[in-house]
């Protein structure tokens, strides 16, 4: 097994066990709020893709209080030190990385001369004209420690940001129709009932009236679950998942409906949104999910990947 697919498969064995544990609330944020998110404490920037799933679940796991996160190396510059016992208590941090493979001399090209190369260029290989730089991807990964594991290193006072009760729906949806406005082409409807579809032909989503839920966090939780796989339209992130599905059930749709579940999850847990139906709408698929994807950690971070996509898409960022 190579070193990726170690990493694949170690996040995959991570999300199974939240999923099992705590369904798609897994991948809820630990608080609302943008602030709230995994945070680089020495650089503060927020993390990204599946490094906010993975931060968040060993935060809530060890019942942190702060989501900030520095190396033992920056603790120690920054004057701290990791606490006893902390040792080998470590988080990992993941970042894909971008490089060349130069098909003239068989080999890479080192990282501080990627500059300094013509991308575009041509040799001729085995009678064929072809790039001479092929682009290659690799995944580097580094341990991190919680700001509650060291000594001498005072968490940065955040904003609050948005809390679970200020008025989450207003801001539910204010998302959503920023996102539809700013799109222009996709409309979303109440024609159909008790239906709630996204229709990638006519480029439709469906929602059933508000007053058909159980309360409004759910109805905007099932319409971001909608939205996200609009989002998949070939005019906007142009995904193979809703793209290339042949009929209802298929492997493909069914990476599809992760995506857009783990989506509608992220984005009720930045809003502060507590649907009271989601558990029991949910918990069923979600043990078939876990099942599925025991034995594929790519499909699995594929997913993740995804869904953070979809959520910046939706956000305008």
């Amino acid at each position: 097994m190579s070193n990726q697919d170690k990493i694949f498969q170690k996040v995959n064995d991570a999300v199974l066990e939240g999923l099992k544990r705590d369904g798609m609330k897994w991948f809820m944020p630990w608080k609302s709020g943008d602030v709230n998110q995994p945070m680089s404490y020495n650089k503060k920037y927020y993390y990204k893709g599946f490094n906010v799933f993975m931060l968040n679940a060993v935060m809530m796991a060890e019942g942190y209080e702060h989501n900030q996160w520095l190396t033992e190396n920056h603790c120690r510059e920054l004057g701290g030190s990791i606490k006893s016992g902390e040792f080998g208590n470590t988080a990992d941090v993941y970042k894909w990385t971008i490089g060349f493979y130069d098909a003239k001399k068989e080999c890479y090209v080192a990282s501080k001369n990627v500059k300094k190369i013509n991308q575009s260029e041509k040799i001729v290989i085995n009678g064929k004209r072809q790039l001479r730089y092929r682009k290659t991807f690799s995944i580097r990964y580094w341990q991190v420690y919680n700001v509650d594991q060291c000594n001498g290193i005072v968490p940065h006072v955040l904003d609050a940001g948005v809390p679970a009760d200020n008025k989450p729906i207003e801001i539910a949806d204010q998302l959503s129709k920023s996102y539809v406005d700013r799109d222009g082409k996709l409309v979303v409807c109440h024609l159909f009932g008790d239906r709630a579809f996204y229709n990638v032909e006519t480029d439709t989503v469906n929602m059933p009236k508000l007053n058909k839920f159980v309360d409004s966090d759910s109805y905007y939780k099932v319409l971001f679950h909608e939205l996200a796989h609009s989002t998949g339209h070939k005019d906007r992130m142009d995904r193979k998942t809703l793209t290339e599905i042949s009929f209802w059930g298929d492997n493909t749709y069914a990476k599809e409906e992760l995506v857009a579940e783990i989506s509608a999850m992220y984005i009720s847990g930045l809003l502060g949104l507590d649907p009271k139906d989601d558990k029991e709408n949910s918990i069923a698929y979600i043990k078939g999910w876990c099942k599925a994807l025991e034995d594929k950690p790519k499909e699995c971070l594929y997913a993740m990947q995804q869904a953070t996509k979809i959520v910046a898409y939706i956000q305008g960022k």
